[in-house]
């Protein structure tokens, strides 16, 4: 399980917590937002987004940053389960692609308190329609982040949370999340030609 518990960097402005030094660091990389930051003060939500141009594919990488009062396992399910149903594929044509997961989602649950959250992230990631949901735990009065565990984690899915680390400047060098998936695209195109010439040679005989 990986887990962040580090001093504040000498750079940040005295008195940033570890939620204003994410939302300051994706910024840096090009998410942006339509709401004001009064919004998050006073609501307790806001969202980054940022538009992702993967081979001849559109997609999209978001943050959400939700503010709860306490958090369980019944909560992460069910916030887990509400937001890939938002953002799932819902078109003919994002059906079609969703093979590819061009939508990411981090959710960032900031929480109240000073009680660190130590149980494992990694059953609540999903994989639907095309989007991958990560959840994040954040709590800034004790500076704690914790995310899923990115060595158990192949595939599409673990570019995704490395990509995270390099944010939280544990990776030093930046992160390609979307490697896996122009890779899986060429396989597919691949294995589509494939059956086409396969398809042309039965038709010729």
């Amino acid at each position: 399980m990986q887990e962040l518990k580090a001093e504040k960097p000498i750079e940040s402005p005295a008195g940033t917590d570890v939620v204003t030094r994410l939302m300051d660091r994706i910024r840096e990389e090009g998410f942006t937002t339509g709401q004001p930051i009064e919004e998050w003060q006073q609501f307790g939500e806001i969202i980054f987004r940022r538009p992702e141009k993967i081979s001849v594919a559109s997609g999209e990488t978001i943050f959400i940053f939700t503010r709860i009062p306490e958090l369980n396992e019944r909560i992460l399910r069910q916030t887990s389960e509400a937001v890939v149903n938002t953002y799932k594929a819902k078109s003919f044509q994002d059906k079609a692609l969703s093979i590819l997961q061009l939508t990411t989602v981090y959710h960032c649950l900031v929480v109240d308190g000073d009680q660190p959250y130590n149980d494992s992230l990694d059953a609540f990631i999903v994989r639907r329609g095309g989007a991958t949901f990560l959840p994040v735990v954040l709590i800034p009065e004790i500076n704690q982040v914790l995310y899923p565990q990115a060595e158990e984690r192949v595939g599409t899915v673990s570019p995704r949370i490395e990509y995270f680390q390099y944010l939280l400047g544990e990776l030093r060098e930046s992160v390609n999340m979307h490697r896996a998936t122009v890779q899986a695209f060429y396989i597919s195109v691949a294995i589509v030609l494939v059956l086409l010439i396969a398809v042309g040679f039965s038709l010729v005989r």
